[in-house]
């Protein structure tokens, strides 16, 4: 399975503060904890779900996107 991480780049530029409100959203903090010690198609698999869930609010792609992000700096995608 390929997994096109690009599919969660929405923003150029989050601001420092929308971001931090953002991932601080206890629904959000359950889901992202969800996914510690899981593969990646897993991590992809809850990112698209979350998104759905949330009919693609700003709010789910800030913070699926900062998520990929903390993956491809952790080296674990591309």
């Amino acid at each position: 399975m390929i997994l096109k991480w690009h599919k969660f780049e929405f923003f150029d530029w989050i601001p420092t503060v929308i971001r931090l409100q953002s991932v601080k959203d206890d629904d959000w903090q359950i889901i992202r904890k969800s996914m510690l010690k899981t593969d990646l198609e897993f991590k992809y698999e809850t990112l698209q779900n979350w998104l759905e869930k949330n009919k693609y609010s700003d709010k789910s792609k800030i913070q699926t996107q900062n998520y990929m992000q903390a993956l491809r700096r952790s080296g674990l995608i591309e």
